[in-house]
């Protein structure tokens, strides 16, 4: 983690509100997030992988980030595809954002991650760095090995397919006061979807697959 992310961390461990955050997206941040792509990483609508990315690579990053300076920086519609749910009959629906915008998204993850991992709890272990199922699973046993009588299994029906954007938004104001940094990650949900040849407008939830938007 950088200096400013750990100094963004201490601010939030301290419970107070942070600020300043639209800048920590930069050149710099971005350009060491597309070193770390996985460049078999499925494609956006645009057909733009990391190689074809990185043929004007310096250039690319940096009509993005003025895009984003002058707050005209607007995020492709998502190609949603569907996936076999295991167990299930039913499909999973996953988005598939154009290269530029994952770059975009792994930086606001890297920013939230930054506010919201000292307040998270340690037995939480969805979606967080350095946390995975397997070590959930080690601690269920371990639970379990100590005369447990019941186990309480729940489940929020689509739970990502019906998150209120207004909600959300009122949420990170909670802890977030830079009106530029919320005002991109309501365009990040907001960003329409492509779904099997047409453009469906996003008035709620937020696709599987973005590490932001997820």
């Amino acid at each position: 983690m950088t200096t400013e992310l750990h100094r963004i961390s201490e601010i939030a461990n301290r419970n107070v509100i942070v600020q300043n955050l639209a800048h920590l997206i930069d050149e710099a941040s971005l350009l060491a997030i597309h070193r770390r792509m996985d460049g078999r990483k499925a494609k956006g609508i645009d057909k733009v992988n990391k190689a074809e990315y990185a043929e004007n690579l310096n250039e690319n990053i940096g009509r993005l980030v003025l895009r984003m300076k002058r707050q005209a920086y607007q995020p492709q519609p998502s190609r949603r595809v569907y996936i076999d749910k295991p167990g299930s009959s039913k499909k999973r629906s996953l988005g598939s954002s154009c290269y530029k915008d994952k770059l975009v998204e792994n930086r606001v993850a890297e920013i939230l991650s930054a506010i919201y991992e000292p307040k998270f709890h340690e037995f939480s272990y969805g979606f967080r760095p350095g946390k995975n199922c397997h070590q959930a699973v080690k601690k269920l046993i371990g639970c379990i090995r100590k005369n447990v009588r019941y186990v309480v299994e729940a489940d929020i029906r689509s739970f990502f397919d019906t998150i209120d954007h207004e909600w959300m938004l009122r949420f990170l104001e909670h802890d977030i006061a830079d009106k530029k940094f919320i005002d991109l990650i309501r365009k990040m949900l907001k960003a329409d979807v492509l779904d099997e040849g047409k453009l469906l407008e996003h008035e709620a939830g937020s696709p599987q697959g973005s590490l932001c938007k997820a």
